[in-house]
């Protein structure tokens, strides 16, 4: 198969006739368009203090809800940092309840991990009944005044292996073609894992590891060309897949792709 063939299977216009633009309403839609002055479209919507309330729809991945981040690469890549801070006391507990009205999270929710990457907060929330995630940015964005977040909710992982990982895979998640791409992970570690590196398109991710759990993301560094991208975001069962590092506390390391600690796998 050529790489033609490939990028062809990922155009998603590709059932389109050829000769739709073409038809006759097709060109009077045109033809309306072109005579509008500009400025004379519709009003923005001025959006609440969150993007989940911004969203027309939600995409479901392995039981979770994902809801989109708005902005661009370029300034998420500003802000972003490789290796986080946790949240004070003050920070955790503002956090903790920001992402348990977000998702809905049981009233017995334990905030297990709260780090902070740059200008990016990001929660892990556990209950008896299962467990919640939050990422969100603390600066203003256009439209979102006190700046855009995403949230996931499901069930409880199970335990994994004192050398390995729980987890429910990288969450890859985007709102447009000009906005940022997110890659968002988050699970359980074994008893003996002490630290949690990824590695991914050149950059080394480290890990939050507390209370037996960690959390991590990174936003997508665009590959220059389309053959680049296209093989970047090529995972197995497609979705990303890069290697994570795990140190245990005997010294210890374990390099594998995170689909194989996936609980879905």
């Amino acid at each position: 198969m050529t790489l033609d063939d490939q990028l062809r299977r990922h155009d998603s216009a590709r059932d389109v006739p050829e000769d739709l633009g073409r038809a006759p309403r097709a060109a009077a839609t045109l033809a309306r368009v072109t005579a509008t002055a500009p400025g004379n479209g519709p009003r923005p919507v001025h959006r609440k203090r969150a993007a989940r309330f911004a969203l027309a729809a939600v995409v479901v991945v392995a039981g979770l809800v994902v809801a989109p981040v708005l902005g661009t690469d370029e300034a998420a890549l500003g802000s972003w940092e490789p290796d986080p801070r946790p949240a004070t006391g003050r920070e955790g507990a503002h956090y903790a309840a920001e992402c348990a009205e977000w998702t809905g999270a049981a009233a017995d929710y334990e905030p297990k991990v709260i780090e902070v990457r740059g200008t990016w907060v990001m929660t892990y929330l556990v209950s008896a009944n299962g467990e919640a995630q939050c990422l969100r940015s603390t600066e203003p964005a256009s439209g979102f005044v006190d700046g855009a977040n995403q949230s996931m909710s499901g069930p409880l992982l199970q335990t994994p292996a004192a050398n390995g990982l729980a987890t429910t895979g990288v969450l890859e998640t985007s709102a447009g073609l000009s906005s940022t791409t997110y890659f968002m992970v988050a699970g359980k570690v074994g008893t003996r894992v002490t630290e949690v590196v990824f590695a991914s398109q050149g950059m080394q991710v480290r890990a939050t590891v507390r209370n037996g759990y960690f959390t991590a993301w990174w936003p997508r560094r665009k590959p220059a060309s389309i053959a680049g991208r296209l093989l970047d975001n090529t995972g197995y069962n497609g979705s990303p897949n890069p290697d994570v590092t795990l140190t245990l506390s005997d010294g210890e390391i374990i390099t594998r792709p995170i689909k194989e600690y996936d609980a879905n796998r």
